[in-house]
């Protein structure tokens, strides 16, 4: 009753919009091109998870995200603390990663394959280009917004550099945890792109395929598999933000 209740009006919206698309559908108000029939989505929804094992496409797009997520976090948190610790390391890094992180992804294909092959190094440096700049710019304003009382008493207490990084890694864990969350939803916009590069697995592989041949009901399963990953995996991060930040009075949003 509680889950009704809060979701209320999504469950209300949900069942208008199934019904406005059956209508549609029905009344053939639009080519089955554009938009296929319910009937025709769960025979493609079927036809991919029964037959043409679409689960092995789903692991392998989620192993390289989670991947190039990793990678991007294990890296963005050291660096950004260091640049906001040492000027000269930011002076040194910041034009870099300002340049780099305009750069359309798509326009770095080439090169990718040129360094990294076809293999699944280069779809995840593809996905980690689009996510660490990112990453690290977000953490870098948020350890800016450390108050400059927490500074003032680590110089007090005669802390060591050391120190002061823990101090500060401590002091912006729970925006950390909120911008890899953010991050982690652009990481996966990057998949498509990605899976271009030489893809034989994936999703990404599985629409593109789908689209080279007009099977455009494939194509909405491949998209609203990719909403349904995001949308568990974004509401898993709201859920446990109490227990990793139990001393934070808010609501992750």
């Amino acid at each position: 009753m509680r889950f009704l209740k809060n979701n209320f009006i999504f469950l209300v919206s949900f069942v208008v919009l199934a019904l406005v698309w059956w209508g549609i559908s029905y009344f053939r108000i639009v080519n089955t091109l554009f938009l296929p029939t319910p009937y025709q989505i769960l025979s493609s929804t079927k036809s991919l998870f029964l037959e043409r094992f679409f689960l092995n496409d789903i692991g392998m797009s989620v192993f390289r995200v989670v991947a190039a997520f990793l990678i991007s976090v294990i890296l963005a948190v050291p660096l950004a603390i260091l640049m906001c610790i040492y000027k000269p390391f930011s002076n040194l890094l910041s034009p870099y990663i300002d340049f780099t992180r305009y750069l359309p992804v798509p326009t770095l294909i080439p090169l990718t394959i040129l360094f990294f092959g076809i293999d699944e190094s280069a779809k995840i440096v593809l996905l980690f280009i689009g996510t660490f700049f990112q990453l690290i710019l977000l953490i870098v304003d948020d350890i800016h917004q450390i108050p400059q009382e927490y500074y003032d008493l680590a110089y007090t207490l005669n802390f060591s550099q050391f120190q002061r990084m823990k101090l500060v890694f401590r002091s912006v864990l729970p925006q950390i945890y909120d911008n890899s969350r953010i991050t982690l939803g652009w990481c996966w916009t990057y998949l498509i792109i990605a899976e271009l590069v030489a893809s034989d697995k994936g999703i990404g592989h599985m629409i593109k395929e789908a689209q080279r041949f007009s099977n455009t009901s494939d194509v909405y399963v491949g998209i609203i598999t990719m909403g349904i990953i995001g949308f568990f995996s974004d509401y898993s991060f709201k859920k446990a933000y109490p227990y990793f930040f139990k001393y934070e009075h808010k609501n992750s949003v």
